[in-house]
């Protein structure tokens, strides 16, 4: 007893100390890579749609101590399913034990573009905004501030999914260089509309008037199904893909087209129909995405393979001259199940990480400075919706994505699910109850959305053709547990992306629209409409905004400029 009265007081110092200690090194130590990203992916208000101006940025790339998904143990392994993969060089020979010379590495969303504005689908690598900007919301009203007819190619009309607009900021020298009127040449900026629609043509609109702004046209002579993508470093390129091969009758063939938005030439052009495809139908609706620092850019095609162009491009801006010299590395696999091979949905991508689903219902993850798949997953059925990516601490990257009903045959579950992005683990998942028939594919073809702000606990999914009907729903989800916090019944499907806008003080709200052309404004907290615009035809594409202007065009071939009040 005496031995132990002696030691009691060391014992209590030593764990004191040790607790402090401790408490020291959790605090300052084991989470210190949290607060630069909550830096980078929680900024403040102003910022947290794709940011203010260029010159006000701080450039910061994700934290080099974010854990290595190749250090991760991986339960969907390749191997566990014998993924059979290869990689090819551009004249179809196959390369063994590839390795990228330069490599690629994404940074943070928020930086993935140098150019103020949306220059791609759903706006970065990580596929989570279609805004530029904050908005000012008085009555939350929306009025038509103009529209601008389009045309068709056959029964292809108007605007169809996955189309969305980019909408950017030109300066003074790029007025000047490029193939503007007259009338815009003289100015000090302009903010311009950039719409690839179904008559094949790409649409280059004011953002402010929806007047013409170029003195030439780009027409691909075929249907424009997916959304065109502007280089992000600001570069006068311009990427656009094929949705179709007929016109009238007449056949065209299936290519992917690079422009330049100098003159309009075109720069260089990749023939999709591959004879190592597995798939001959090879239209290419995936958004292409853009690594800015490494000048790679990646195109997904529905013959199944994926390209990866080293861009070699050389922007000579005093002269305002643009070319490239791309080199090709196309990606094969075959999918998990026999089926439909064929590649829609766009990418996701995380440092060297590409996130990609196909028409057959296989997810993988690849490093694409190896072009070797880290994980791959079964997603029961055909997923076009894009994937969207969300770092929710310094260990932890998550994954949302859904399906369509289309394997399933009639009736069939799209099934809504977060994903560990690190492993391929289902963390959650919802199963929605849908309808397809030869016309109108059920489930989930629109992107889901994740929140920031006040609905930052918030993820959004909109089905189609919920409960045997041609209607639709909104889903409002809590991130961590999947259990759905609102859910709108709305009278007619979605095909088009809910878009989330932000006012100063962080409020968020949300643009819907559907397939009778009704474009919603909802609170983003409870789903409460605040007020409904008739754009009289089914929009099938999705929304843009920049500032307080929404764009969007219809199958009614229009494309509208929508002011919230």
């Amino acid at each position: 007893m005496a031995n132990s009265k002696i030691f009691w007081p060391i014992y209590v110092t030593v764990v004191l100390a040790f607790v402090t200690l401790f408490s020291f090194m959790y605090k300052n130590f084991i989470f210190v890579t949290r607060d630069p990203l909550k830096e980078v992916y929680k900024p403040p208000v102003e910022s947290v749609v794709q940011h203010g101006s260029v010159e006000d940025r701080v450039e910061r790339q994700i934290p080099d101590l974010f854990v290595d998904l190749s250090t991760i143990a991986i339960s969907n392994t390749p191997a566990k399913y014998d993924f059979l993969y290869r990689v090819y060089s551009s004249d179809n020979k196959i390369i063994n034990d590839y390795t990228r010379e330069t490599p690629v590495s994404f940074g943070a969303p928020y930086f993935y573009s140098s150019v103020e504005g949306i220059t791609c689908f759903r706006g970065n690598n990580f596929n989570n905004t279609a805004a530029y900007g904050l908005v000012t919301v008085e009555t939350g009203e929306l009025e038509v501030a103009w529209s601008t007819n389009i045309g068709n190619i056959d029964d292809w009309t108007g605007v169809g999914w996955n189309g969305q607009p980019l909408i950017v900021k030109w300066d003074a020298e790029d007025l000047q260089g490029q193939n503007f009127k007259d009338k815009y040449k003289s100015a000090e900026s302009l903010v311009e509309v950039i719409y690839g629609t179904l008559d094949g043509k790409v649409y280059f609109l004011d953002y402010e008037t929806g007047e013409y702004t170029r003195t030439g046209t780009i027409d691909i002579g075929a249907p424009i199904k997916g959304t065109v993508t502007l280089d992000p470093r600001g570069y006068p390129i311009l990427f656009v893909g094929q949705g179709d091969n007929l016109n009238g009758g007449s056949y065209v063939a299936f290519k992917f087209r690079i422009y330049s938005l100098v003159d309009f030439s075109l720069l260089h052009t990749i023939n999709m129909e591959e004879s190592i495809a597995n798939r001959s139908w090879a239209a290419s609706d995936a958004t292409v995405k853009v690594d800015k620092d490494s000048d790679t850019a990646f195109i997904c095609g529905e013959n199944g393979l994926i390209y990866s162009l080293k861009l070699n491009s050389q922007f000579d801006e005093e002269e305002y001259t643009i070319s490239i010299k791309p080199d090709t590395v196309k990606y094969f696999y075959e999918p998990l199940i026999s089926g439909t091979y064929g590649i829609e949905a766009t990418p996701g991508f995380f440092k060297n990480y590409m996130y990609i689903q196909d028409n057959n219902g296989t997810l993988q993850c690849i490093d694409v400075n190896t072009f070797e798949p880290l994980w791959v997953l079964d997603v029961t059925d055909d997923s076009d919706c894009a994937l969207v990516l969300e770092v929710e601490s310094d260990n932890s990257l998550a994954l949302y994505t859904a399906n369509e009903v289309e394997k399933q045959n009639k009736d069939g579950y799209s099934i809504l699910r977060k994903i560990d992005a690190m492993t391929g683990e289902v963390l959650w998942s919802k199963y929605v109850y849908c309808s397809l028939d030869k016309a109108v594919t059920g489930g989930t073809l629109a992107c889901p959305l994740v929140g920031k702000c006040n609905i930052d606990n918030l993820v959004y999914f909109s089905v189609a053709r919920t409960d045997g009907t041609y209607r639709g729903r909104l889903y409002a989800m809590d991130k961590n547990s999947g259990a759905v916090v609102w859910s709108k019944d709305l009278p007619y499907y979605c095909w088009s992306s809910p878009t989330a806008v932000y006012t100063e003080d962080g409020k968020g709200y949300i643009i819907q629209c559907d397939s009778m052309g009704y474009m919603y404004f909802l609170d983003g907290e409870t789903g409460e409409t605040i007020y409904k615009l008739n754009l009289e035809a089914n929009v099938e594409g999705s929304p843009a905004v920049y500032g307080n202007t929404i764009v969007v065009g219809t199958r009614g071939q229009k494309i509208y400029g929508v002011v919230i009040k």
